[in-house]
């Protein structure tokens, strides 16, 4: 006799609530991780530049999303824009760049040359996409 085959199953949706904050969250599957991803409980457009999901229901009233670039659509019906919930919850912002710079500092001593020049290339499009914002928000002011 054959074994059945198991079908994958999503792990259960996490409480809504978050466990560092406390704050209302929207959990959403997301096709690419294969993982519940916590949104901020506001929909955008999808045209806009805020959120980086692209999201969508499921036939069965659920939330599924992917990655999507900023002015990126999909082709999902009735689509809409979600932020991820880690870009409000606390000091969130502040303590992953922290993280970022310490092993960016110590992976540096055992990269190659060619390594090293990527990294370059990646930390001055970071560098530009950090003085844009700033130049945009001083604008908006």
């Amino acid at each position: 006799m054959r074994a059945r085959k198991q079908v994958p199953q999503r792990p259960a949706r996490p409480a809504p609530e978050c466990e560092d904050c406390g704050a209302q969250v929207w959990w959403a599957w997301s096709l690419h991780g294969k993982c519940w991803v916590a949104l901020a409980p506001e929909a955008y457009p999808i045209e806009g530049r805020s959120g980086t999901y692209e999201v969508w229901r499921d036939p069965h009233g659920g939330l599924l999303c992917r990655y999507s670039a900023p002015g990126e659509r999909g082709e999902m019906d009735r689509p809409f824009r979600g932020l991820h919930h880690n870009a409000r919850c606390g000091t969130w912002a502040r303590d992953v760049t922290s993280a970022l710079a310490r092993e960016a500092e110590a992976a540096v001593p055992a990269m190659t040359d060619g390594d090293l020049a990527a990294l370059e290339h990646r930390l001055r499009g970071v560098l530009a996409t950090v003085a844009a914002e700033a130049e945009r928000r001083q604008g908006a002011a």
